[in-house]
């Protein structure tokens, strides 16, 4: 029997905000295209590829909350992360899930996950603060159930809450580190998907591409090495200003990627990420990335970025920051693939932020 013990990778000297996932830039446009149509679910009618033969099954999952037994691999998989980051981890991988949270349709689905079918999963009905539909799960019939992405409150959830009913309609597999208030680095999470479901290779060529995509955009933009960036979203006068890239985060990670060195001021926002007008002093950096939801309006947002202390921020004073709006003109939620950081999002993000990060610079 093998045993799955996943390891929590370190995520060091990185800060800032923004993703990775399907290729884009002139010079990787052609490789893009190859990967979505080797690895784009269902082309052949099936839900997943062909087994690589590098996984011995009986396999045990052991997560924090218990452990569960996957006797074979598994044909019918249910991916159950609130915001759907583990839904966009398997379609890279050229898996199709048969459930999904509603939330990949209402965001990411809308532009970079178009080709990979997104807008055709069958999906449950997810609001953020709501409850876990596990007859909707039990429904969908799984023989295998997928919360890799899930840190512990995501979606205002307790993945403790649910595991052992869950795990009472199929195997589990989740994150080693599921007490973590930031989301798990993508990466780390391929690659426990890759080894249950015999798709080690597959996994790990994701994120070899990945890497080889973002090697090519810190060559072309050397303007961005040593630099220090944030990454923050106004929700609205409710929710306020919201500081994303604290070290350890997707956001940060992905900065990290494009080039941006470890903000110093980023450790104050560690534990808790409001950024009230005490602390706004605090969001500085070499560049600022401050996006609008669509819970927060423009006049509001005007406000915030107009306002004496916000720009006085050395950042804005010098004019290197980007206000991002909550669509791009082809749909897509920029805001949601760089704080989400999946393998698909991250890169389409980087394609869009790049050039307005260097047009500023």
């Amino acid at each position: 029997m093998t045993v799955l013990r996943t390891r929590r990778s370190r995520i060091t000297g990185l800060i800032g905000a923004a993703l990775a996932a399907a290729l884009l830039v002139t010079g990787c446009s052609a490789s893009a295209e190859d990967s979505k149509m080797a690895s784009s679910p269902g082309s052949e009618g099936n839900a997943l590829p062909a087994a690589e033969g590098t996984t011995t099954y009986p396999l045990t999952l052991e997560s924090p909350y218990g452990t569960s037994i996957l006797e074979k691999r598994p044909e019918r998989i249910a991916a159950i992360v609130p915001n759907a980051v583990d839904t966009e981890m398997l379609l890279a991988l050229g898996v199709k899930p048969v459930l999904s949270s509603s939330m990949v349709k209402e965001s990411a689905s809308q532009s970079y996950l178009l080709p990979y079918d997104a807008e055709n999963l069958d999906t449950f009905e997810f609001a953020m603060g709501g409850t876990l539909p596990v007859e909707a799960i039990a429904a969908s019939e799984p023989d295998l159930i997928v919360a890799v992405g899930w840190a512990d409150g995501l979606g205002g959830l307790s993945m403790g809450d649910y595991y052992e009913r869950l795990s009472s309609i199929a195997p589990v597999v989740t994150s080693p580190d599921t007490k973590s208030r930031m989301l798990v680095p993508w990466k780390e999470s391929i690659r426990v998907l890759g080894e249950t479901l015999d798709l080690s290779n597959a996994a790990e060529k994701v994120v070899a591409e990945h890497d080889q995509y973002f090697a090519r955009v810190r060559e072309e933009n050397p303007q961005l090495a040593g630099l220090t960036a944030t990454w923050a979203i106004f929700y609205g006068t409710g929710n306020g200003l919201q500081y994303l890239s604290a070290p350890g985060s997707a956001p940060a990670t992905f900065l990290g990627e494009l080039g941006f060195a470890e903000n110093p001021r980023a450790k104050e926002f560690v534990t808790q990420s409001t950024v009230g007008e005490e602390l706004l002093e605090n969001i500085d950096a070499d560049f600022l990335l401050i996006g609008r939801s669509a819970a927060g309006s423009e006049e509001d947002f005007d406000k915030l970025t107009g306002g004496k202390l916000f720009q006085a921020l050395g950042a804005v004073s010098s004019g290197h920051w980007v206000g991002l709006p909550p669509r791009t003109a082809d749909g897509g939620d920029v805001l949601w693939a760089i704080t989400s950081g999946g393998p698909i999002g991250t890169t389409w993000a980087a394609e869009h932020i790049v050039p307005l990060i260097s047009a500023k610079l």
